[in-house]
């Protein structure tokens, strides 16, 4: 592989993913993996104190950038507060990495922000979030300014919405601060009026009193980008640039199924996996809990377009369970949003939940449930409860016994590929959508989005690349939800997605540099070596260069194993350089990868090429 003189390979990390849990200075994740029965960080690759050894593996690589975030609760504890002696350390983290020879990239935000931001100022989506954020980049950048190249504002700013959109084919937020429940899809809208606007501005601002410190660094943002075919791109993009259309369609198509199926039963209780989750509405398996490590486990089952009739079984599963919890077995019921966390009470009035969802049920006068034959009495007893919270009586209950080759089949029904298409609208759009950061950089967006003092504010164009689809793969696109769940063995690989996504935003900004900020997989995905993977992409940034894209650098994620934003640690979410057994080695050993050697020997090639 050839690639140009000044070309810069790089590693990074993320300080909620890598750095021990401090009870002192947490994260809205803290609370949200505590809340919602994630796995917490713990211990991670405790890159606080180990931050030398993880740097000198990067740099003997051969790697020319390293990148780290500052934890913004570690260095603001409260609100009118910075901590010189977190600020201090975050500097010392910094001058290793230039001691090592290599350019210090560093990120703002990288998806957490003190708890006391959201519990007392409305989070992201409140007024005074662009100027307490600049506030904070203004004291991170007095404190080490000198020693940083590169500064990233928001990573991935496209996924924070995801902290305010449910859609109807979830039962949860992918992420914090999530809505309370019970709000509706013109709430989520709402939101996201709120926080598009308010990421620009707080990002513009940021980028002002850093350059304001130091001139001729370089301030931008990376966000994700998902490969799709160029046609479904343009229109993606074209909506986006009409708010009025975009917020039309993302409320169309995420408020309910676009049909109510009828399945020949009203509900399955019994384990469920993942993957079959997918295919149906379930209750929610954290409330219960009752899930395995997988994820998977005893969920109750219903087709598409009885979201109400499972919020309903939700209810009676938290009040059938009650015992357990008061027997300290299990926590109560998972909240929806922190704000349900911090005003200690369930924010739905009851008469949301009531009478609505469930008309055929009553009609009928009996609730047609199916469990597995020989299912255990628990199983039973909530089939009863659930009839009589539906219809006042338990005994109004048919119950159908089931081999475990049918426990689905009887959901499923001959509207369901009408839900499938408009699933895959909802989704699509969603993802694709994420292309609204650069389109409001390019001043494409409505100035109510997109204020106009953020319109170019970058001196940079950055990027995180994994996973795409071409026309030929579309119908596969719930694979790209089984990613979103942390599932990234089964993610889709589309390595020319990225030379697409390079050579469109060179269109856009034809002055600037390209920088893939993130680009990484697990040890294997879609049937593709982590190996493979890398020469794949490597090799579309080369043809993007031969093209005349102005590609700066490429950053691999990540130097280790790390946290996965509360999902298990297993192959699913380990994309680390260097293998760290999180879990069972107490002494977190870092062990390299085939692909360490692999990355050496392209730096190297490309080291001489230079010559």
């Amino acid at each position: 592989m050839g690639f140009p003189k000044g070309f810069l390979f790089g590693t990074a990390n993320a300080d909620h993913q890598v750095e021990a849990h401090d009870p002192a200075r947490e994260d809205v994740w803290d609370w949200w993996e505590r809340t919602q029965g994630l796995t917490p960080r713990g211990r991670a690759t405790d890159f606080w104190s180990r931050y030398e050894e993880d740097i000198a593996n990067a740099a003997a690589m051969g790697m020319k950038v390293f990148r780290f975030s500052i934890a913004w609760a570690r260095v603001q504890p409260t609100c009118g507060t910075f901590d010189k002696e977190a600020l201090a350390h975050y500097r010392m983290v910094a001058e290793c990495v230039r001691s090592h020879g290599m350019e210090v990239m560093v990120t703002l935000h990288h998806f957490v922000w003190p708890v006391w931001l959201e519990r007392d100022h409305g989070g992201m989506i409140g007024e005074e979030f662009p100027e307490l954020f600049a506030g904070y980049a203004e004291q991170v950048a007095e404190s080490m300014g000198d020693v940083v190249d590169w500064w990233i504002t928001f990573n991935e700013p496209s996924q924070l919405t995801f902290g305010y959109i449910k859609p109807w084919w979830q039962n949860r937020y992918f992420m914090p601060p999530g809505l309370p429940r019970g709000s509706s899809v013109d709430a989520e809208a709402e939101a996201v009026g709120k926080l598009v606007p308010n990421l620009f501005r707080a990002h513009a601002r940021a980028r002002e009193v850093v350059r304001a410190r130091w001139p001729e660094t370089k301030v931008g943002a990376n966000p994700l980008v998902t490969g799709f075919p160029g046609w479904l791109q343009m229109l993606m993009d074209w909506g986006a640039c009409h708010r009025g259309l975009s917020e039309a369609l993302f409320k169309f198509t995420t408020k309910k199924p676009l049909v109510s199926e009828r399945g020949e039963v009203d509900l399955v209780i019994g384990e469920v996996t993942p993957q079959e989750a997918l295919r149906f509405e379930t209750s929610d398996p954290y409330r219960e809990g009752l899930t395995d490590e997988s994820g998977g486990g005893f969920v109750v089952a219903a087709p598409y377009g009885h979201s109400r009739l499972l919020e309903q079984v939700d209810r009676v599963i938290a009040d059938w369970r009650d015992d357990d919890v008061e027997a300290g077995k299990r926590e109560r019921v998972a909240p929806m949003s922190l704000h349900e966390v911090f005003k200690k009470g369930d924010s739905l009035p009851d008469h949301m939940s009531s009478g609505r969802g469930f008309r055929r049920v009553r009609r009928r006068g009996k609730v047609r449930i199916a469990l597995l034959a020989g299912a255990s009495n628990e199983e039973r007893s909530l089939a009863r409860a659930i009839a009589r919270e539906l219809l006042g009586d338990g005994g109004k209950l048919d119950l159908i016994e089931l081999r475990v080759v049918e426990r689905l089949q009887v959901l499923e029904t001959k509207s369901g590929w009408l839900n499938w298409a408009w699933r895959f609208w909802g989704t699509t759009s969603l993802i694709a959508n994420a292309n609204w950061w650069y389109l409001g950089m390019a001043g494409k967006l409505p100035q109510e989005l997109c204020p106009k003092e953020a319109v170019g504010a970058q001196d940079f164009v950055g990027l995180d690349y994994y996973w795409g689809l071409p026309t030929w793969r579309l119908h596969r696109f719930r694979l790209l939800e089984d990613a979103a769940h942390g599932r990234f063995l089964k993610a889709p690989v589309w390595a020319r997605g990225l030379f697409h996504a390079l050579k469109r935003l060179h269109r856009w900004f034809p002055d600037l540099e390209l920088l893939v900020v993130e680009n990484g997989c697990v040890p294997q995905a879609d049937g593709m070596t982590r190996s493979e993977y890398v020469r794949a992409h490597l090799a579309e940034v080369e043809k993007a260069i031969d093209e005349g894209v102005p590609v700066k650098s490429y950053t691999y994620w990540s130097i280790t194993s790390n946290r996965e934003w509360g999902h298990a640690f297993d192959p699913n979410t380990d994309f680390g350089l260097y293998f760290v057994d999180l879990d069972k080695d107490r002494e977190l050993r870092r062990v390299a990868s085939t692909e360490v050697e692999l990355l050496k020997r392209v730096i190297g090639e490309a080291a001489g090429g230079e010559g």
